[in-house]
């Protein structure tokens, strides 16, 4: 039962936290196409199974390395994005101009990208201190972490989110962040279409979708990043020595190895209930209620 609380815990309240904001926060989305509707739900859908896939084995051992764990929830913000941008062919009247303006202003909520902005920050730093405090191995990659015990010079070493793991991920991040500052930016470009509060309205939908898939994906890379710095804060080392007896010593930054352990389940599950928030918008909310609270 511990174990089921501790994989798909938080899977499930992302899943709760994903219908609640439906039902609230996005009650008078607008209705889509069928096809814009399958992008989307594509968009939320493939990244959140991607991620939840490969945690029943959390307790046999990753199935992934740390790189390929650490990139892959960028990796999908960025295909999550690229499904939500595909042009689709749209069927509007000849001779017919409108002149109301477009701007990526009138579209797009100033918290996405504050958002967005301040968890790469946070990424960053992050990313940063780990490669900071990271040694080479005997491949000289810059993968361990070593504590000094004692005053004989013992040392002992474990795995740490070093430059190795984390260069990679920092060049995905980038690439994250390109595309999705471009997808904003095309959002206001086509023109358009007869009905023009539906069009604004689905762009508005849009914009905010390509923040949540994009938060998603730092979320859930922050998530990865947080539990490696947990694993790596419960080192511990002992040595006998003549003066002292058993010596024993951890790492700097045991103290926060809990606080790491439930940000990382927090951050988890905040970007899973962005990615399916996405998946499910074009969802009917009425759909989504228990049969018990549908009117007639």
């Amino acid at each position: 039962m511990f174990h089921f609380f501790i994989v798909w815990g938080p899977v499930v309240m992302a899943a709760v936290l994903a219908v609640l904001i439906r039902l609230t926060v996005l009650r008078r989305a607008p209705r889509l196409s069928a096809a814009h509707a399958t992008l989307t739900v594509a968009a939320g859908a493939l990244p959140a199974l991607a991620i939840v896939a490969p945690r029943y084995t959390a307790f046999q051992g990753p199935i992934m390395d740390l790189t390929t764990r650490a990139v892959l929830p960028l990796a999908l913000g960025v295909i999550s994005v690229l499904f939500l941008i595909v042009p689709l062919p749209t069927r509007r009247r000849p001779r017919t101009a409108q002149l109301t303006r477009r701007t990526i202003r009138g579209f797009l909520r100033p918290v996405w990208p504050i958002a967005l902005l301040s968890l790469t920050a946070t990424v960053a730093a992050v990313s940063v201190s780990a490669g900071l405090a990271s040694r080479p191995d005997d491949l000289g990659h810059y993968t361990l972490y070593w504590i000094r015990i004692g005053t004989e010079g013992m040392e002992a070493g474990a795995g740490i989110y070093g430059w190795h793991y984390s260069l990679p991920s920092l060049v995905t991040l980038v690439v994250l962040l390109a595309v999705t500052f471009c997808a904003w930016l095309l959002i206001p470009r086509p023109a358009w279409r007869d009905d023009i509060e539906q069009d604004a309205a689905e762009r508005r939908l849009r914009a905010a979708n390509i923040g949540r898939v994009s938060c998603a994906a730092v979320l859930a890379h922050l998530a990865v990043v947080l539990q490696s710095l947990r694993g790596t804060a419960t080192l511990v080392g002992s040595t006998q020595t003549e003066e002292l007896g058993l010596v024993t010593a951890g790492t700097s930054f045991a103290a926060i190895g809990p606080a790491l352990h439930w940000a990382s389940a927090i951050a988890f599950t905040l970007g899973l209930a962005l990615w399916l928030v996405v998946a499910i918008c074009p969802v009917p909310a009425f759909a989504l209620r228990p049969s018990g609270a549908r009117t007639t």
